[in-house]
């Protein structure tokens, strides 16, 4: 079995995570969308995580190196390489589904997410979400079609801060907590979390000096308010 490179911080927190929620879920297929070097999937095959692991991206060549890389070092029945757009996913029925999207901007997450929607035919797909920006788009975008939070997390990697959001697309009648427009998952006391949010502030204060910045002023009080909502819900 070939060795498996280090992931990183963030890969790794998304790594950690699939592993804790297959201790009380057992996903058929897990898809690693966008996935680049494969190294995410490479270890959660490793870890042997699910049945069928999918190496998914768009760009060609990308994949016919992933082939080259895999081959001779784990079973062919073990995984799949799609080069597709993630949206365009065929997904097998009958079968629970994890698809992990990272390393892309939250508004493009938002756009596949409604790709697949409209063809789920009642599909189990959970999603393990970590946009590289724009995530108040996405946060909008999960919040306005019924998608259920399970867990969100802040992490930080190489002076970078990311938010992984862990969500299912809700059935009709099915309950869940919503997925709010900042997130719960602030710590005051942490400097990686006051960090971002300092940033997260000022990027969205230069927002509000450009044309949209009745919309800019929204979200923005919406991230001065945060901690003070967390503080709260942490209380009840």
């Amino acid at each position: 079995m070939q060795a498996v490179k280090s992931l990183g911080k963030r890969l790794d927190a998304i790594f950690e995570l699939v592993n804790a929620v297959q201790q009380c879920k057992t996903y058929d297929a897990i898809w690693d969308c966008g996935c680049d070097h494969g190294y995410l999937g490479q270890k959660i095959l490793a870890n042997d995580l699910c049945t069928t692991l999918y190496f998914v991206d768009q760009v060609t060549h990308i994949i016919d190196q992933l082939n080259r890389k895999l081959a001779g070092y784990y079973r062919s029945n073990r995984y799949r390489t799609v080069a597709t757009d993630a949206g365009k996913i065929q997904f097998p029925s009958g079968q629970r589904h994890l698809v992990i999207l990272a390393g892309i901007g939250g508004e493009r997450i938002a756009e596949i997410l409604h790709d697949i929607s409209r063809k789920r035919d009642n599909q189990q797909i959970d999603y393990l979400l970590c946009p590289s920006t724009t995530a108040y788009e996405l946060r909008e975008y999960l919040s306005t079609t019924a998608f259920s939070l399970h867990h969100e997390c802040i992490v930080s990697e190489k002076g970078r801060d990311y938010e992984i959001i862990f969500t299912q697309a809700k059935q009709k009648k099915q309950g869940g907590r919503k997925v709010s427009l900042t997130g719960s998952m602030w710590d005051a006391n942490n400097a990686f979390h006051i960090r971002y949010h300092q940033r997260l502030i000022a990027h969205h204060q230069k927002q509000r000096l450009g044309n949209n910045n009745k919309r800019a002023r929204t979200i923005l009080q919406h991230y001065e308010n945060c901690f003070c909502r967390t503080v709260h819900s942490n209380s009840e």
